[in-house]
């Protein structure tokens, strides 16, 4: 071999080490991810469940609602069992209830709970559901024990049946209310997340999709539906509770919060917020001619304009880059997946980002 022939041969050698290590590193960078996306029906949702199928490992319809006699009625969209079969997708419906008092009404009836567990077997079995996730909200601290009961009873009857269970939690980052010089920590705490035994409910059930949006809501000033320092605080508390990672699906939002001033005869003038989709947020932005700002902080872009009277409206969005940086929380903490609430509210650029980032599971 001549030197000429020789040198050739080293570059060659060099440019496919080269690109072998670049695969190999792209390959490090995308991992397996159990992608758990929520949808409501809505025409916009089941064209993004259509076209990204593949890139979706649970498909959770918002379908299911159970009143205070255990009624579980509903019904998942045909057109939905069939894409999800066609795609490998499993199907595992919501059964939601934000009633305080019906809840608590069958939480304490024996037959009531009976009711509903027969309700969900007989629907999973005709309908072939993966199983179910629980979605009560707005319960009492006082029913807690109540609902980690009833909890454990069905993942018994379901679990016997060959079906999965799964809940999703109201977020916390202790186990008590939070300190403040108001009424608020404490209302939070005994309506919304005090019912919650993170522990107990990890153990009996498959997975727990932990709802970690609504950093801020209508209830609050404005601010990022789900901003990474707290969404850190969220996870490192699982971490101290001793919680498999396996265990926990991470909630990440794909809607945005668009903030203003309203007034209605019940509440009179307040400050609230509506969750508007990615295509909303574009007509917001071009509307007003507005450049969002990156908030680094928190790792969302935002927005703001003077509205009606100069009181000033509010944008957080939540896009791509936004997705990316809390993907990359997921893959930290070695949680077992995500659970994105919600379907045809995303920018499309995240399924760009699901494809480098994730290896979607699928049962």
């Amino acid at each position: 071999m001549n030197k000429m022939t020789s040198k050739r041969f080293r570059l060659a050698l060099l440019l496919v080490c080269g690109l072998v290590f670049a695969s190999g590193c792209a390959l490090a960078q995308s991992v397996k991810s159990e992608n758990l996306f929520y949808m409501t029906d809505t025409m916009d949702a089941l064209q993004s469940f259509k076209a990204h199928a593949s890139q979706i490992s649970i498909i959770v319809p918002a379908a299911y609602h159970i009143d205070k006699y255990g009624t579980v009625y509903g019904g998942v969209d045909p057109r939905v069992l069939q894409i999800a079969a066609s795609n490998h997708v499993k199907v595992m419906p919501i059964v939601a209830s934000f009633d305080q008092e019906g809840i608590h009404a069958f939480l304490n009836d024996p037959k009531a709970r009976a009711r509903a567990i027969a309700i969900m077997l007989y629907d999973a079995q005709h309908d072939h559901y993966y199983g179910w996730q629980f979605d009560l909200e707005n319960v009492h601290v006082s029913d807690g024990d109540a609902y980690t009961d009833f909890y454990r009873e069905a993942a018994k009857a379901l679990h016997a049946h060959g079906f999965k269970i799964s809940m999703a939690v109201v977020k916390a980052e202790q186990p008590v209310p939070a300190s403040d010089s108001s009424d608020f920590s404490k209302f939070l705490y005994e309506n919304w997340k005090g019912a919650f035994d993170f522990k107990k409910l990890a153990a009996i059930g498959d997975f727990m999709s932990f709802m970690s949006y609504d950093q801020n809501t209508a209830l609050t000033p404005p601010g990022p539906v789900a901003g990474l320092p707290w969404m850190r605080r969220m996870a490192d508390y699982l971490v101290r509770l001793g919680i498999d990672p396996d265990k926990v699906s991470f909630g990440i939002p794909t809607y945005s919060d668009h903030w203003y001033a309203a007034y209605s005869d019940k509440k009179g003038p307040h400050s609230t917020r509506d969750e508007i989709t990615w295509h909303e947020v574009q007509d917001l932005l071009e509307r007003h001619q507005l450049t969002p700002q990156w908030m680094d902080s928190m790792g969302v872009d935002y927005a703001y304009w003077p509205g009606p009277n100069g009181v000033f409206e509010w944008l957080f969005i939540e896009n791509a880059r936004s997705f990316s940086e809390k993907l990359k929380l997921v893959r930290h903490y070695h949680f077992r997946g995500f659970s994105a609430w919600v379907l045809g509210y995303e920018d499309p650029e995240i399924w760009k980002v699901l494809g480098q980032q994730t290896q979607a599971i699928h049962y």
